[in-house]
């Protein structure tokens, strides 16, 4: 009974040691996150895609009269255009960090935003993937002490 206790444990530990692993690489990968939502009138809706030097997004909306704004991560702005009513920008990020769209729709009816843009995972994401390490590495003691009696 216990060599089996002792195999399945270190069979589910080195799983969640290599998952974690592979989740902490793969958090500092930027990936396309589609951007598509409708904007009621009177409201502000903020995308902030946690962006690479090099990544790239593409915006577009269209509908009642609205604003954007898309800052850089040290606060100064990329592009800016007031009173719109079809917009479509595609940029790419000069330096990496937190990217601030904004779009407030200033009509009377909805405004419906698309396309994407490539972010990264936060640090909460690489942390959830670290702690997957470390529980392997619990599971896999626990299963030595098994395998040791």
């Amino acid at each position: 009974m216990a060599s089996k206790i002792f195999y399945a444990a270190l069979a589910a530990g080195i799983a969640f040691i290599a998952i974690g692993i592979a989740s902490s690489v793969y958090s500092n990968v930027a990936v396309d996150v589609p951007l598509d939502y409708t904007l009621r009138p009177g409201m502000v809706d903020v995308i902030t895609p946690d962006m690479n030097a090099g990544s790239t997004a593409s915006i577009t909306a269209s509908g009642s009269t609205f604003d954007v704004e898309i800052r850089d991560p040290d606060g100064q702005v990329v592009e800016s255009e007031g009173g719109a009513s079809s917009y479509s920008y595609d940029f790419t990020a000069q330096k990496a960090g937190e990217h601030r769209i904004t779009v407030n729709n200033t009509g009377s009816t909805d405004v419906t935003i698309g396309g994407y843009a490539q972010t990264k995972s936060s640090p909460l994401g690489l942390s959830g993937a670290l702690m997957l390490v470390v529980t392997g590495i619990i599971v896999v003691g626990l299963g030595m002490r098994f395998g040791r009696r």
